[in-house]
């Protein structure tokens, strides 16, 4: 008798136990389901931030090199005379 219990006990904890996680997955699934858009579009608008910084970090290498030096050279002003420069 005390098994039989014990074992109605345990499988009514457990289906509480089931029916709650089942509910939590449920409220859990819809908010995914509505932030989804709202993401995708924040997740949309920071990689055209990026690319456009790319952009213009690129267009400023441009603009502010002479097209003698190249990328890792570099030229020594440190002696040349006042008027040269």
């Amino acid at each position: 008798m005390k098994n039989a219990i014990a074992s109605v006990f345990a499988l009514v904890i457990g289906f509480f136990t089931l029916m709650f996680a089942a509910v939590m997955g449920l409220f859990i699934g819809v908010a995914a389901l509505i932030a989804k858009p709202f993401l995708k579009r924040k997740m949309q608008a920071a990689y055209e931030d990026a690319v456009q910084q790319q952009a213009t970090f690129q267009g400023f290498t441009r603009v502010y090199t002479d097209g003698k030096t190249i990328d890792g050279e570099f030229e020594d002003i440190t002696h040349k005379p006042a008027s040269a420069q």
